[in-house]
This record gives C-alpha cells, sequence and structure tokens, in this order.
C-alpha cells in the first residue's frame, strides 16, 4: 500500500495544497519533502494522523491546544460565517484498488470575531471531526460504513509510530532503559492483545463459577474465601508493581539525562570520565551477572551433592560393613541357592553320594548348607551391585569439593575485580562532583538523585515479585484443596468440568502468547541485526546486535563490551531506523513510511554515511523523507538521487500570527 495523494485544506500552514506522491519501486521508492525548521514538515506527519484517527500525534510545543485552522484563512472569514478544514488521503492498495479518506471539520467566525469550533454532533472524535471513507470496486466508488474498524485493521492506531516517525525522537529511544517500550512494541506488532483479553476474560469466568458455587462446606467455604482474598492482595501487588516499573522507568531515563549531559560537556575531562563511569557501570553490571551465574552453580552443586553429604556416614559404614563380609568370604557365598536345590532335587551330591534319603546325614549336611547360603544369595549380587554404586556416591564427593572450590575461587577473582571496578567508578563520582564547574555539580547531584531512587525503587520491585510468586503458590495449593473438596461430592462435577476448561484454555492461550512474542522478538532481533549492519559504516567496530529476553537491546563492540551506552547519535539514529525498519517488516502491515527529520543532529560524515546506505532501506516499500535544508545536502542528495521517484520543496512566508505554506516540486 502507498500514498497517492495528500491534499490539505486550510489545515495548519497549509491553506491550500497538494503532494502527489510516486509510485514506489524497487530502485525509486524515495519521496523528499526540503524544509526550513518551522516550515511545516512535521505538520505534514499531523495531517496524515489527523486524517486517519482524529489525532495530530506529533504536535510540537507550538501548537498544543490550538485549533487546526489556517490563521489567514480565519483572518479573511467574515463575521458569522463558517470554513473548513479539510485533510484528504488517497491509498493504493496491492490490488491497485484505491481507497479515500477525507477528514474535515467546520469552524465559525462569532460576530465577536472569536473561532468557534461547529463539531459533528454524531462524531465519534474527540475532537467532533467527520471521517468519509470510499473504497473502489471495479468501477463504483462506494462509502464505507465504518472507516475506523477499517483503518484500524489496514494501520492500527496502537503501532502507527512505526510507520509515521519523528526522526528527533529516534535519537533518544535507545538512551536510558528502553525495555519496557520495546516489549510493548512488540506486543502491539504482535497483535496478541486478543488473547490477553481473552486469558482476562477466563480468569473472570472461572472467579464467577467459584463465587457462584452454592451449598458448600464449611472447609470448602474456608478455602474459597482465602482464594477471593490471595486473588484481591495479588492484583493490589500487580498494581503496584506496574507503579513502581514505571517510577524505575523515569529515574532511569532521568538518570541517564543527566549523564548525557555530562557526556557532553565542554568542561575538560568531564565527558571522558562520564564515558568512563559508563564503561565502567557496564563492566559492574557484567560481572554482577557472572558473580549471580556462579553462585547458582555453586547452589545448584550444593543441591546436587546435599543428599550424598547428609548420608556421608551411614553410607561408609554400609561400604564398610559389606566389604568386611566380602573378605571374610561371606559375600558372595560359595555355594548358590539354586544350584544346591538342583542337587537334592536329583538326590545326589556333587561327589557322587547318594542323597535322595530325607534321614541321611549326608543330605541334612546339603539342607544346612542351602539353610546358611538361602538369605545372603539372594541379595548377594545386590549387595555387591550396591557396594560399587555407595563408592562411587563417596568418590563423588571428591568432584563436589572440586567444584565448590573452582566456583569459590571464580566468584573470588570476580569480587575482587568488582571490588576495584567499583573503588574507580567511587573515585569519578568524587571528581565529578567535586569539579568547581557549579552546573557540573548540579547535573552530578541530579544524577545521583535519580540512581538513589532507581536503586531504592529496584529493592522494592524485588520484595513485590518475591510476594506475588509466593502467593500464586499459595493461590495454587488453595484452587487445588478446592477442587478437592468439591470432588467429594458429585454435584458439583460440572462446575469442575467449567473450571478445568478455563484453566486449560487459560494455558493454551498463555503458551501460544508467549510462542508468538519469543518468535516476533527473535525474528525483530535478526532484522534490525541486518538493516544496521546495511546501514552502519563502521562494519569492523561492532560484532552483533541482541535483543535479550527482557527485550533490551544491546550492540556488542569488538571488544566484547556492551557499546550501546557509547554510540554516537549517528550510530543510535543508524539502529533506532533498524530497529524501527525491523518492527515494521516484521509486523506485516503494508503501509508506507514517512520519516520526519531523519538525519537531524547529525554531523556531515554520518549524515553522508547513512545517505550511502539509505538506498537499501525499506526496499520496495514507499519511503517519505521530511528533510530540512541542513540535512539534505548535496552529498546526500547525490547519494539518494537514484532511489528518488518525487522531490519537493515547502515553500512559506514567514508572517507574525502564523507561516504560510505550500508544498511545490523542487526544480535544480
Amino acid at each position: 500500500m502507498y500514498f497517492d495523494y495528500i491534499e490539505l485544506e486550510n489545515f495548519r500552514q497549509y491553506k491550500n495544497t497538494k503532494i502527489d506522491f510516486s509510485r514506489p519501486e524497487k530502485e525509486k521508492n524515495f519521496i523528499v519533502i526540503q524544509g526550513a525548521n518551522g516550515a511545516g514538515k512535521t505538520n505534514i506527519l499531523n495531517a496524515v494522523t489527523w486524517c486517519l484517527y482524529g489525532e495530530e500525534l506529533h504536535i510540537g510545543k507550538k501548537y498544543p491546544g490550538l485549533p487546526v485552522l489556517n490563521i489567514d484563512t480565519f483572518k479573511e472569514l467574515g463575521p458569522g460565517k463558517n470554513c473548513e478544514v479539510k485533510v484528504e488521503i488517497r491509498l493504493v492498495e496491492k490490488n491497485d484498488r484505491k481507497i479515500v479518506l477525507k477528514r474535515t471539520l467546520n469552524f465559525r467566525k462569532t460576530e465577536k470575531g472569536d473561532l468557534q469550533t461547529i463539531p459533528d454532533i454524531q462524531s465519534p472524535y474527540s475532537d467532533g471531526s467527520t471521517l468519509i471513507m470510499m473504497r473502489q470496486t471495479g468501477k463504483e466508488w462506494v462509502p464505507v460504513s465504518d472507516p475506523r474498524f477499517i483503518i484500524n485493521r489496514l494501520i492500527p492506531r496502537s503501532i502507527q509510530q512505526f510507520f509515521f516517525f519523528d526522526g528527533e525522537q529516534l535519537d533518544e529511544y535507545f538512551k536510558g532503559t528502553a525495555g519496557k517500550d520495546i516489549y510493548e512494541a512488540i506486543s502491539k506488532v504482535s497483535q496478541i492483545g486478543l488473547l490477553e483479553r481473552v486469558i482476562e476474560h477466563l480468569s473472570k469466568m472461572e472467579d464467577s463459577f467459584i463465587r457462584n458455587v452454592k451449598g458448600l462446606s464449611s472447609n470448602a467455604e474456608e478455602i474459597r474465601t482465602r482464594l477471593e482474598t490471595y486473588k484481591t492482595s495479588l492484583n493490589s501487588q500487580r498494581s503496584e508493581l506496574t507503579q513502581k516499573e514505571d517510577v524505575k522507568r523515569e529515574a532511569e531515563i532521568k538518570e541517564e539525562e543527566f549523564s548525557s549531559k555530562l557526556r557532553k560537556s565542554s568542561v575538560s575531562r568531564i565527558p571522558e570520565l562520564e564515558k568512563q563511569r559508563n564503561l565502567l557501570k557496564e563492566d559492574l553490571k557484567k560481572l554482577e551477572s557472572q558473580i549471580d551465574d556462579f553462585e547458582s552453580q555453586r547452589f545448584d552443586s550444593l543441591l546436587k551433592f546435599a543428599p550424598i553429604i547428609f548420608s556421608h556416614e551411614a553410607l561408609s559404614s554400609s561400604r564398610d560393613s559389606i566389604s568386611v563380609r566380602e573378605e571374610a568370604g561371606e559375600i558372595p557365598p560359595d555355594y548358590k541357592r539354586h544350584f544346591i536345590e538342583q542337587l537334592i532335587k536329583k538326590g545326589k551330591c556333587i561327589c557322587g553320594i547318594d542323597i535322595s534319603d530325607e534321614e541321611d546325614k549326608y543330605r541334612k549336611e546339603v539342607e544346612r548348607l542351602l539353610r546358611d547360603c538361602s538369605e545372603i544369595s539372594e541379595i548377594s549380587d545386590e549387595i555387591i551391585s550396591l557396594n560399587v554404586e555407595i563408592g562411587s556416591m563417596i568418590g563423588r564427593i571428591k568432584d563436589f569439593k572440586e567444584q565448590q572450590e573452582r566456583h569459590g575461587k571464580n566468584i573470588k577473582i570476580l569480587e575482587e575485580d568488582r571490588q576495584q571496578k567499583s573503588k574507580l567508578l567511587k573515585q569519578i563520582d568524587e571528581e565529578i562532583a567535586g569539579t568547581d564547574v557549579e552546573q557540573i555539580k548540579q547535573w552530578e547531584m541530579k544524577r545521583l538523585e535519580w540512581q538513589k531512587i532507581k536503586e531504592g525503587i529496584i529493592g522494592d520491585i524485588g520484595a513485590i515479585k518475591k510476594f506475588i510468586e509466593r502467593y500464586e503458590n499459595i493461590q495454587r495449593v488453595s484452587e487445588s484443596e478446592l477442587k478437592r473438596e468439591l470432588q467429594k461430592e458429585g454435584r458439583y462435577n460440572r462446575i469442575l468440568e467449567k473450571l478445568e476448561f478455563c484453566k486449560e484454555a487459560k494455558k493454551a492461550a498463555s503458551e501460544i502468547k508467549d510462542k508468538i512474542i519469543a518468535d516476533v522478538r527473535r525474528a525483530i532481533e535478526e532484522e534490525t541485526r541486518k538493516e544496521f549492519f546495511g546501514l552502519i559504516w563502521k562494519k569492523q567496530t561492532y560484532l552483533d546486535v541482541k535483543l535479550d529476553e527482557d527485550y533490551n537491546i544491546s550492540v556488542l563492540h569488538q571488544s566484547g563490551r556492551e557499546g550501546i551506552g557509547t554510540l554516537s547519535a549517528g550510530e543510535r539514529q543508524v539502529l533506532a531506523l533498524s530497529f524501527m525498519a525491523a518492527l515494521n517488516s516484521v509486523s506485516g502491515f503494508d503501509v508506507p513510511i514517512m520519516i520526519d527529520t531523519p538525519l537531524g543532529r547529525l554531523s556531515s560524515e554520518p549524515k553522508k554515511n547513512i545517505a550511502e546506505n539509505l538506498p537499501n532501506y525499506l526496499k520496495g516499500k514507499q519511503v517519505s523523507l521530511l528533510v530540512t535544508e541542513e540535512e539534505y545536502t548535496p552529498q546526500v542528495r547525490e547519494r539518494l538521487f537514484e532511489r528518488v521517484g518525487r522531490s519537493y520543496i515547502i515553500k512559506f512566508e514567514e508572517r507574525e500570527e502564523g507561516n504560510l505554506a505550500e508544498v511545490v516540486p523542487f526544480v535544480e
């Protein structure tokens, strides 16, 4: 799907303008719209989202709360007169069928000269605007009765930012911890909201079935009451966990914000110290993870060998006892029970003497041998085999000691390294805090404040998670107890069947959801990696791009270090563009791309490097770039030239009360 045209009438700076887009081809899939800062580039993006969703989703500080009506049109309007704001978009689907969307909003100039909105009273949109959608069917144009449904199916509101996005914000995307943002993005592109609603609905049904059971025994009633208490507590704790994680995320963002200011400081040594501090933090994070791994291995080893350790005395005693009897020749016995039984049965000893007479003294001697060897003969093989196993078990204690010593040694080395790096980190903290530049002191003080808030909230989050884990286990036990109580009486079989169905359905939905999320995460990781190494110019500097199970993205440096904290603005821009392209590709939605200020805040060299590789970006998709003259330099234009289908420039007239703008073809 691609844009055929966008027409703006009385929308913000645009009094009357139309932008015709070229059909995306593999070799020419870019449209470039160039304009100065404030000329109206972002409002083209806003016009698109307003037309689709009734909202300007990229509104800047200049416009919040202001009506969308063009100022010049309002001034020309006579008292008591009406006018209309209109944005019309024509989209072309893969089968060349066209869709036209036209959103309008009416205004009136009162007799006093004030601006008054005339909302459509039947409008489902908060601003009172009206949306009409027409779809081409053959040669006919057919009105669509529910435009919102079709739009949400074609370009869901929840994931529009992966198709229409602001390049200025891309530079900030991976500063701080973005794991939650990425998880939410993946959840959106995975379209798993339906599964989550299914799980929530099944849980409510389950609660309803339990709550409405009549005539329970006193014991069952007590369990049901406990269950309701547990569920209420769990819901409360989960809600609190979400709030705490939001606070933690905000603290991480703020901490990184002041850290970034320190990195960019012009004060001597401060940027270098801040970079060193970030590297030390990354090293400490890695060391703590390694220490945790070795501690876990040491604990697992202890659990594995605990039965042998606690049974060591008994095992040694058993082994010694068996060994003594082996040395005495009692194990194994000289004769097998089966062999002696056969002699008695035949009535003839191995030496040839007749022992068929039951009163014969030789027969009685053979029977005595049978009695003596009978008991131990039965188990002698097992005893011998067991003794070998006991010896092996005792011998493995040596392995346990070696493992514990090895883990302890590794932990000690890592702990020493951690202490050394923590000491260096403290020295850097003190040096930055001790600078005689007041601004640096203030930034460092603020950074430390947010760091302390973050560290405090991490402890709270850990405690809440433990509470939730404990109560989830208690809840499962109580549910099993209630089930057993209900099973005691046959009249609850139907309820049990319903509860079992809900349980199995929830389990299936959760497994499907987890698998989808995991599959999409892997696909996005692979696509981001491919796009990143396709766009980046330092191909030998970085080893890999990873998206871990907590949805934190990382870029591995050739040195093996985590490199995301030290990426330049251009490299972060490449990472963000790569991630957005991956989300776009994996989402499965066929939507044109529009990027506002894709090369903003970049120096000339990164701009040239990104432009060099942009022709490989999202081939076959229509990509519209809204750029400034500083971004779209002659070098960038030269590198993109072969891929640009159409090129425009925004002409604008700056006025005291507001700018006027129009989009015209760019002529060299």
